[in-house]
């Protein structure tokens, strides 16, 4: 077929949840099909990372998001013209332009539209090509999770971002063939925000092949937390573990380290590099190091929604987990089995602590966690279920009569 995906960041290298799924579900279908990837940069020093994809995936169409402070400035300001800030940061009339020219030069058998940043753009296609929506989460409901812990005025700047990006959701719902989300929790919420959606759950996958276990586990007593340390709720939870949870751990395991490896530290998360035991990496080349060299990998979010790649890639290199409720809630991991699940600091701490002390419940449910990701999170299962839903779209292709009459 003739694929035109639209997606909100260059997706490449896939090392970040926003990226991952966007890179593997265009790699699989470039293998595929005919496939243009269109997207939007708002990342300094892209041009390496452009260059490599460009080897994979040679049709790409690109232009800058409004990344500049200026760019960010007038997104939050949005706000107060009743403008979703999310929307004003992806919008660019460059690449409008762009996706104009090519769908009216081109027919296009089906557009894939990753995420609800790009739900904006819909209204360029001809109302005939079949649209499937990968909201991948629905991203509503995660700003109003951040109102609801934030105090004012920017829970209002939360709530007020919800609602606007709702009525997008809504649209982009109705125009879409088919709708994809990352879990049943997912596929509830967007049912019951935007009306009846033909929905398909499909998880994210997991590169098995490059997050293999390592030859010899480690048994230094290393808790190790990765994912992008600008992301609020990476920053909370990364603070928030090492300041009122390591503390309680190295009471028991004195040698305890926090490892908190992750791109673009903010200041607040670099601050920590001061506590005893705590070390900031800053952004790193390759993440599966830092795995190899822990004994246990901690998700200590409290705002989180859909799945938590951190927690399959750690998984996935047999490395036992101890997630907050919030970070398991998008699996279905089995509690005590597959991973460890605590809530409060003290027993996040406990659980931390029992696994540093016992090497053979380590091993136990590091080698579950791995079978957990082999069977529910390859990628091969995971796309083959996106090939379906395709499939699914293109034969419900509705025609109008104009075409079908110069036809």
């Amino acid at each position: 077929m003739r694929i035109l995906m639209l997606t909100h960041r260059l997706p490449f290298p896939p090392t970040t949840g926003d990226k991952v799924r966007a890179y593997h579900v265009a790699r699989h279908l470039a293998e595929r099909h005919d496939l243009t990837l269109a997207f939007l940069m708002d990342e300094p020093g892209s041009a390496a990372a452009l260059s490599d994809l460009t080897a994979k995936i040679p049709d790409l169409v690109h232009a800058s998001a409004n990344g500049s402070r200026r760019g960010r400035l007038l997104s939050a300001l949005s706000l107060l013209r009743g403008v979703s800030a999310t929307m004003t940061y992806f919008d660019s009339a460059t690449f409008r332009s762009e996706i104009r020219q090519r769908v009216a030069r081109e027919r296009f058998d089906l557009v894939y539209v990753h995420s609800s940043s790009m739900a904006q753009y819909l209204d360029i296609l001809p109302p005939d090509v079949p649209v499937v929506m990968d909201f991948v989460d629905v991203d509503s409901e995660k700003w109003q999770e951040y109102g609801r812990t934030m105090p004012p005025p920017l829970r209002w700047a939360y709530q007020a971002e919800a609602r606007q990006l709702q009525t997008h959701e809504r649209k982009a719902a109705a125009r879409a063939s088919r709708s994809l989300v990352v879990t049943d929790e997912e596929r509830a919420v967007l049912e019951r925000t935007t009306g009846w959606t033909t929905t398909t759950v499909v998880p994210n996958g997991v590169d098995l092949e490059y997050f293999a276990r390592p030859a010899f586990p480690s048994d230094r007593p290393v808790v190790v937390f990765t994912g992008a340390m600008n992301y609020p709720p990476n920053v909370e939870g990364a603070c928030w573990f090492a300041e009122r949870v390591l503390p309680r751990v190295r009471a028991v395991v004195p040698a305890a380290s926090f490892v908190i490896a992750g791109k673009d530290p903010v200041r607040r998360v670099r601050r920590l590099a001061a506590l005893p035991g705590v070390v900031v990496t800053g952004t790193v080349p390759d993440i599966r190091p830092y795995l190899h060299e822990a004994a246990v990998a901690v998700s200590p979010l409290r705002i989180a929604r859909g799945v938590q790649n951190k927690i399959l890639e750690a998984m996935a290199t047999a490395l036992p987990v101890v997630a907050t409720p919030a970070a398991h809630r998008g699996l279905l991991a089995r509690p005590s089995t597959d991973l460890l699940v605590a809530e409060t600091s003290e027993q996040l701490a406990d659980a931390v602590t029992a696994l540093l002390q016992a090497p053979a419940q380590r091993r136990a449910i590091g080698d579950a966690g791995r079978r957990f990701v082999e069977t529910h999170h390859a990628w091969p299962a995971c796309l083959a279920m996106i090939d379906a839903v395709l499939a699914q779209a293109v034969a419900t292709r509705i025609t109008p009569p104009m075409v079908a009459e110069r036809a």
